[in-house]
């Protein structure tokens, strides 16, 4: 479910407002939560609920500029939305990329430095780099971008790719502390989702052994 962020809790604090954009997905009261998988802190990492029946669902949210999304399933679930421009712009197969994953860009299905490429980003950095306020100004309103980046395929299949590793690694709940490079998409349940204009969005789901099937809403 998509939300405008500027209606939601923005002026008090980023998990404020994903609180509420979860709420609002929900329509009911729940208790809302995080839990770090690494450090175990409650202040950061996962999103959990508890609707007041006692159960709770999987959840994850994400947020580019004005927009946040959310996505309830029965089964460990990610989301992840970016703009393409800022994907584009930043973009290093070497960080994004397994071994066995074509880059968009290259013309033949041959796969140009992805090992050792000496890079001085990390894909924290990168995904730092990609939601900074300026960063998302800069390259969502030049002219450049676009005219170039928000309609070009490749700029829109790099964002796609960035969107379906970072929506699996949320659904395995451990984030970018897990390089994207490992991850083969293929190897993954992950679907792109209709995004507003200049965004990508992917939603990765997990189903767990024993059960009939997953739903996501």
């Amino acid at each position: 479910m998509w939300h405008d962020a500027r209606s939601l809790g923005s002026l008090r604090s980023k998990r404020l407002e994903g609180n509420d954009a979860l709420r609002a997905h929900l329509s009911s009261p729940v208790t809302i939560g995080r839990h770090c998988p690494t450090c175990g802190s409650t202040t950061h990492g996962r999103p959990w609920v508890r609707l007041p029946d006692g159960t709770s669902p999987h959840v994850s949210l994400s947020r580019c500029g004005e927009h946040v999304v959310t996505v309830v399933a029965d089964d460990p679930v990610g989301i992840d939305v970016e703009s393409i421009a800022a994907v584009d712009a930043r973009w290093d197969p070497a960080l994004v990329l397994h071994p066995d994953e074509p880059d968009p860009a290259a013309p033949a299905p041959t796969r140009p430095g992805l090992a050792g490429s000496g890079r001085a980003h990390s894909p924290m950095a990168m995904r730092e780099n990609l939601h900074s306020p300026m960063a998302m100004h800069e390259n969502l309103h030049s002219p450049m971008a676009m005219r170039e980046n928000l309609h070009s395929p490749m700029a829109m299949q790099r964002a796609a790719a960035w969107c379906r590793k970072e929506a699996i690694l949320k659904a395995l709940g451990t984030g970018l502390s897990t390089p994207m490079s490992e991850i083969r998409v293929a190897d993954w349940q992950v679907v792109d989702i209709e995004a507003p204009g200049g965004l990508a969005a992917a939603v990765a789901t997990i189903p767990q052994p024993g059960r009939g099937g997953s739903s996501t809403s």
